[in-house]
């Protein structure tokens, strides 16, 4: 899935041009829109898993059990001695 980053150029109080963002759409036609308004008026686009959320389940599961394993190997360890 694309995520769209909106930016707009300005000045800063000491007069340097920079580059703030301004909002972020899942819609090309409203980045489009966007980027029409100006030259100083443009868009990034970035890709992101759509199941992020499952990955996050995965990592979170995936963390858990090393911690379990981490736990058990320590109580075998104290059992031994």
């Amino acid at each position: 899935m694309d995520v769209f980053v909106l930016t707009t150029l300005s000045l800063d109080d000491e007069g340097n041009v920079i580059s703030r963002n301004v909002g972020v759409t899942f819609n090309i036609h409203d980045a489009e829109a966007h980027g029409a308004q100006g030259v100083e008026h443009e868009y990034q686009t970035h890709s992101i898993n759509a199941n992020w959320r499952e990955d996050a389940e995965v990592t979170a599961t995936v963390l858990s059990m090393r911690a379990f394993r981490e736990i058990v190997a320590m109580q075998i360890e104290e059992s031994l001695r």
